[in-house]
């Protein structure tokens, strides 16, 4: 027998097209990898299954969003339909890099607070949907306020002995805890499903956490991550960054007084009653408070973007630096002390019109090998010592 063309699909079989006279056959051949069962290739593809921002490179083209989904149909569907590439890379940035830690605790802190926002919301309604409340709906809100208390200490005691009894990571106790939120109350914008609930968590910490977007103040200086350094702000645009920082905060934070951590809609919330009608929101409230409190002050203080480095462009680093006092004269100039909470790449920097100059930039928070490195590199220059190549190819810039 005479074999003739051997032809592909892209659908992962190989055509033997053979002859025999006048009559033709066609042999479909499976090839390589269809031999695999679909688990056995989903934890083949994982190794290669690379994700943005976490190789060097940032939000550059990757194996998983622009490489494996081109290799043939079967791969297509793949890397579509199975969420396991991106639960898989969220283990290991959070084992491998802080910031990705600490952007899945926010976005757990996020969602409950979203949760907590909207429970406020819905009793409001209700009680302005009426003016006076029947003896029976208060019987019925006090059992409704019991069983939640009952299910709230019932879901604590599993929760602790699950963690006892699982032995599961630090990370997969995080991600889990992560995804357990999701699926109570998904994210505004988002759309939480059984296939791409890691997706979207990952989505979520890039656009919320990994990438910062704030006003600019722009002078020159050697800052290093927790030093403090006070400041006299007076040009107008300036005044005007701060009066934009500070203006969701009390008066007190603007007279010198300690500034507290303040989240939107709840710290402070006047809406709350005290007859004991809110006590089931104020007890969640409290305890979601007191399970964040490191978070609370590390991202719920008042921020923007200090720019010591020239030229103010793309992947210049920057630095966000926390408001921890504040003084504003009636002139409207202000005495700030600044403690820098973390550095940044500049990804994109524009003039705001009608601000007298003042710039509004987003960038991307550096890691912590990043973050060594830059400041490795700030000593140096500011002994006028290196290695010759400068900045921008000694350190990873994104």
């Amino acid at each position: 027998m005479n074999m003739g063309d051997c032809q592909t699909r892209q659908s992962d079989e190989i055509i033997i097209s053979s002859s025999s006279g006048e009559a033709t056959t066609d042999i479909t051949v499976p090839s390589s990898l269809s031999i695999f069962h679909e688990d056995i290739l989903l934890s083949i593809l994982s190794f290669v299954a690379d994700t943005p921002f976490e190789m060097v490179g940032g939000d550059n083209p990757t194996s998983l969003t622009h490489t494996l989904p081109l290799v043939s149909k079967q791969f297509h569907r793949l890397t579509k339909q199975h969420d396991i590439f991106w639960e898989n890379a969220l283990l290991r940035l959070v084992k491998q890099e802080y910031l990705w830690e600490d952007g899945t605790k926010r976005f757990v802190f996020d969602s409950k607070c979203d949760k907590i926002r909207s429970d406020i919301l819905k009793r409001n309604h209700n009680r302005n949907r009426r003016d006076k409340r029947t003896k029976n709906n208060q019987l019925q809100q006090q059992q409704t306020r019991a069983e939640a208390v009952q299910m709230n200490a019932s879901s604590n005691v599993e929760n602790l002995k699950s963690d006892n009894t699982d032995n599961t990571t630090k990370e997969e106790t995080l991600l889990k805890q992560a995804c357990d939120a999701i699926e109570a109350y998904p994210p505004r914008n988002h759309t939480a499903s059984s296939s791409g609930i890691h997706q979207c968590i990952y989505k979520s910490i890039v656009n919320h956490h990994l990438r910062y977007q704030g006003p600019v103040f722009y002078m020159p200086s050697a800052i290093r991550l927790g030093s403090p350094y006070g400041l006299h702000f007076f040009e107008p645009r300036y005044r005007l960054l701060m009066s934009e920082v500070m203006a969701p905060y009390p008066v007190s934070a603007r007279r010198g007084e300690r500034i507290s951590p303040m989240v939107p809609s709840l710290i402070p919330n006047n809406s709350l009653r005290h007859n004991g009608d809110d006590d089931d929101i104020k007890a969640d409230l409290l305890n979601v408070l007191e399970q964040n409190q490191s978070l609370l002050g590390k991202y719920q203080l008042p921020s923007f973007i200090h720019a010591h480095q020239s030229p103010l462009r793309k992947n210049t680093p920057a630095t966000i630096v926390q408001v921890r006092q504040c003084m504003v004269s009636r002139d409207g100039s202000a005495d700030v002390y600044l403690e820098p909470i973390a550095y940044i790449w500049i990804d994109q920097v524009f003039e705001r019109p009608g601000t007298g100059g003042l710039y509004e930039a987003q960038g991307i928070r550096m890691g912590k090998e990043a973050s060594e490195t830059y400041e490795r590199w700030c000593g140096m220059a500011h002994l006028r010592m290196g290695d010759g190549r400068g900045r921008s190819q000694q350190l990873p810039i994104p």
